[in-house]
């Protein structure tokens, strides 16, 4: 226990900035966890070849918390549950850990005194104040200061993993140059656009052909696997209060337990519901009656045929559903692939047509830019023309289009792109309007900070390639549940 840190003033250091390290990381990573669907073992799962048990493991969970408490306070809960994944920062968390053992790096008492005086909620007056510290203990994190200040030296082992890795990386002036112009440098253009679907109304087709793509392309009618779902629902107003749905959630949990011995319609039966199915729909689609969920879509997929799902609440209500049928992958026949495959040929020989009217369009004025929107108004073709963006910005109607962006930041005032810029959308005959080059003088007064980021950033990446090897060489193998995580609260 550090009796020092109650007892003694002691100088500042900083080391929080570790909280703003590491978290944010977490949302970006993820973790590459392989689902032992078999009988769970009695521990939580394996890394590096190791056992975890569910003891390191909730003691991982809990640290984790701790760190989103001290970075995010009173909006922790509302956070995590919007961008995290629980279970996956816990084992990222061991990970990094066993990582810094690896690398035998120890914590000194000084160091976790250091992080919490410069904590700054702890402080009064500009020092720190036990006082504060005992309270904050006490109702922010219900949590005893022993325990508390060992996850502190768990956090600071891994804040120096992160400096080990990172120390060396540095940027260069050009680097910064670069950089700065990237993000600051803006131009403006005028453009005419060729839609890949725009000619699809003047092209003739005739059945032979339609039957030949077909055979060339019979992979794209291949129907994906399918599932039909029987359901009982019930569904819950925007302004539902919280008994409404308790209610609901035991309402159907009775239907889940009945349903574990008769069928799933006389089970909701008993309690006034009717059974209403989904359909067939695949993998890819929008549940039918529902829109994309895809959590919901994945949960339903892995259930085998005449099984049941555990209870789901959605935004909208409270569900439990059954598989009625499963239908594995097969060829469409022509008759019921036509009007597909038709619309295929269409699609491909109108991108085709689009490809060379912007082609001609090109090279029928980029020896005369000043030409660029009589040869429009000739070809009864719209010109439009964009505000000022950066290379890393947002265009209205283009988006981020950074093939067209790239283009544009390559071009001379008045000078025409060589060829048309191909988006998914279509292509686009451009020419530049102007460029603004960065303002020198504040540039000089943004160099320091911008280089801090900039700095900042290369970091963070490298320690973000760095984890990704890490996590591969772990081999996690998780046999944590949801239902598990939520009981570690």
């Amino acid at each position: 226990m550090l009796k020092l840190l109650r007892k003694k003033k002691v100088a500042k250091r900083i080391f929080y900035v570790l909280a703003a390290i590491i978290i944010p990381a977490f949302v970006i990573w993820g973790s590459a966890s392989v689902i032992n669907k078999s009988k769970a073992p009695d521990y939580a799962g394996v890394i590096f070849g190791k056992k975890i048990s569910f003891d390191e493991f909730q003691d991982a969970l809990a640290g984790w918390r701790m760190q989103m408490k001290l970075q995010y306070g009173d909006k922790a809960n509302e956070i995590t549950g919007a961008f995290f994944n629980p279970a996956q920062a816990a084992w990222d968390r061991l990970i990094i850990l066993h990582e810094a053992r690896a690398r035998r790096i120890s914590v000194k008492d000084s160091d976790i005194v250091a992080m919490i005086t410069n904590l700054p909620f702890l402080q009064r007056d500009g020092r720190f104040d036990p006082q504060t510290y005992n309270l904050f203990l006490k109702y922010s994190l219900n949590e005893q200061a022993r325990i508390f200040e060992e996850k502190l030296r768990q956090n600071i082992a891994m804040s120096k993993v992160f400096e080990e890795v990172t120390d060396k990386i540095n940027i260069s002036e050009d680097e910064i140059r670069k950089e700065y112009e990237k993000q600051n440098i803006q131009t403006r253009i005028e453009y005419v656009f060729f839609p890949s679907l725009g000619y699809k109304s003047k092209i003739a087709i005739s059945d032979d052909e339609i039957k030949a793509y077909y055979e060339a392309h019979k992979d794209k009618f291949r129907v994906p696997p399918q599932i039909n779902a029987a359901y009982a629902a019930i569904e819950l107003k925007n302004d539902a209060t919280e008994a409404q749905k308790a209610e609901a959630a035991e309402k159907i949990k009775k239907i889940a337990a009945a349903a574990k011995t008769k069928e799933l319609a006389e089970a909701a039966k008993v309690e006034g519901l009717e059974i209403k199915e989904t359909g067939l729909f695949s993998l890819e689609d929008p549940i039918p009656g529902f829109g994309w969920i895809p959590e919901l879509s994945t949960l339903l997929f892995d259930l085998p045929k005449d099984a049941t799902s555990k209870v789901v609440e959605l935004n909208r209500g409270v569900y439990l559903f059954k598989i009625k049928e499963k239908k594995d992958t097969y060829l469409a026949d022509f008759n019921d692939a036509k009007e597909k495959a038709k619309d295929g040929l269409l699609s491909e020989r109108s991108k085709d047509m689009a490809a060379k009217n912007a082609a001609d369009f090109v090279n029928a004025i980029k020896t005369k830019p000043s030409d660029f929107k009589q040869a429009a108004a000739k070809e009864a073709l719209e010109v439009k023309e964009t505000p000022l963006f950066s290379h890393e910005g947002y265009i209205p109607e283009l988006g981020l289009a950074q093939p067209l962006k790239d283009a544009a930041f390559a071009l001379s005032k008045d000078e025409v792109t060589a060829i048309p810029i191909e988006l998914q959308q279509g292509f686009y005959a451009i020419k530049s309007i102007e460029t603004f080059p960065i303002d020198e003088e504040k540039y000089k007064k943004e160099k320091e900070e911008f280089s801090k980021q900039l700095l900042e950033n290369k970091r963070n990446k490298a320690f973000n390639d760095f984890f990704e090897e890490l996590k591969k060489k772990a081999r996690l193998v998780n046999y944590i549940q949801d239902s598990m995580v939520e009981k570690y609260r």
